[in-house]
C-alpha cells in the first residue's frame, strides 16, 4: 500500500527518532511512504495562538500538495501534526468557499489523513505474523495525551476518554500493557518554554500514575510528549519513554539502530533475549 507521508518538523530535529523508526517499521510491514513535496511546518499549537487563519492557511498548503501524489491515504506520525491536518480539513469541509478560496481540491478532502496507532490497529494480524523478538520485560504504560483524541470531531479516533488502540497493538507484539489513570490526560508541551515548572508537575503526576499502574516505561506517538516525559522527570528512578513504532519495531526484529532508541535521553533495554 501507498501512503503520501508527511514527517513534520520534529522528523529533522528532537523527534529523529520518531522518523527512524516509523520509515523502518513501515518498509517492514510492506508500506511505501511517498513524502508530500515541499511540506510546510503545520503551525503546532502556537500558530493558531498567533492567528488561527494562519494555521488553517499552513495547513491548506499541505493538504494542497498531499494532493498532487493521487494517495488515498496520509500518513501523520507526529500528533500534534495530525491534530493540525485533521482540524484543518474537517473545518475547510464545513466551509466550502474557504477551501475554493485556498483553492484545495475535493481530493485532499477526502484524503484519509491516519495516525501510527490507527493505521497500525487496522493491521494487527499482520503484525503478530512477523513477531520475532520478546519484550516481555517491558509492561509499558501506552500515553494518549491530548491531541490525537481532541477535538473528537476532527480526529474521529478511538474512544477520546477509553482508548483502546495502543493497548490492542502493544498486546499483539506480547506485551501486557498497563492500566492507568492519566493515559489521555496533557503533558503540557505548548508550555514547555514559557511555563517550565508547570510542566515538571504535569509530567510528575503523569508517571506517578503511570507507576501506580505497574509500567516499567512510557509509550506514546508525539515527540513533544516524548521529549517532555523524558527531559521533565526528576530524581534516579526515571520511566524511559518509547515510541510506538519503536517498539512494534524491535517486536518484529528490526535493528535498534535503524530504530533509532539510541537517541533517547533516557536509556533502557529495550530487545529481550529470547526470539520465537
Amino acid at each position: 500500500m501507498t501512503l503520501a507521508y508527511f514527517p513534520g518538523c520534529s522528523a529533522a530535529s528532537t523527534g529523529k527518532e520518531l522518523a527512524e523508526s516509523t520509515e523502518a517499521l513501515m518498509e517492514a510491514l510492506d508500506f511505501a511512504l511517498v513524502e508530500i513535496p515541499d511540506w510546510n511546518c503545520c503551525g503546532a499549537t502556537s500558530a493558531g495562538v498567533l492567528s488561527p487563519r494562519l494555521n488553517v492557511e499552513l495547513n491548506a498548503r499541505n493538504l494542497r500538495q498531499a494532493a498532487q501524489l493521487g494517495a488515498d491515504m496520509m500518513l501523520v506520525p507526529c500528533a500534534a501534526c495530525y491534530n493540525r491536518l485533521k482540524t484543518t480539513q474537517l473545518e475547510l469541509k464545513e466551509k466550502p468557499a474557504l477551501a475554493k478560496e485556498l483553492e484545495v481540491p475535493a481530493a485532499a478532502l477526502q484524503m484519509r489523513i491516519v495516525n501510527l496507532p490507527e493505521l497500525l490497529v487496522e493491521h494487527l494480524d499482520e503484525i503478530k505474523a512477523r513477531v520475532k523478538v520478546d519484550l516481555s520485560h517491558l509492561r509499558p504504560g501506552a500515553y494518549y495525551g491530548c491531541l490525537l483524541l481532541r477535538p473528537p470531531k476532527a480526529v474521529q479516533f478511538d474512544d477520546a476518554e477509553q482508548p483502546t488502540s495502543m493497548e490492542r497493538i502493544l498486546e499483539v507484539i506480547g506485551l501486557d500493557p498497563a492500566q492507568w489513570n492519566m493515559r489521555t490526560e496533557c503533558c503540557g508541551a505548548s508550555l514547555s518554554s514559557t511555563r517550565p515548572r508547570a510542566v515538571e508537575k504535569r509530567v510528575s503526576k503523569i508517571v506517578d500514575s503511570a507507576r501506580e499502574g505497574e509500567a516499567n516505561c512510557l509509550v506514546a506517538a508525539c515527540p513533544l510528549c516524548v521529549l517532555n516525559l523524558e527531559s521533565r522527570q526528576t530524581g534516579a528512578d526515571c520511566l524511559p519513554s518509547f515510541y510506538l513504532s519503536e517498539l512494534v519495531g524491535a517486536a518484529i526484529g528490526l535493528e535498534p539502530t535503524k530504530l533509532g532508541t539510541q537517541r533517547h535521553l533516557l536509556s533502557s533495554t529495550l530487545v529481550g533475549e529470547k526470539q520465537h
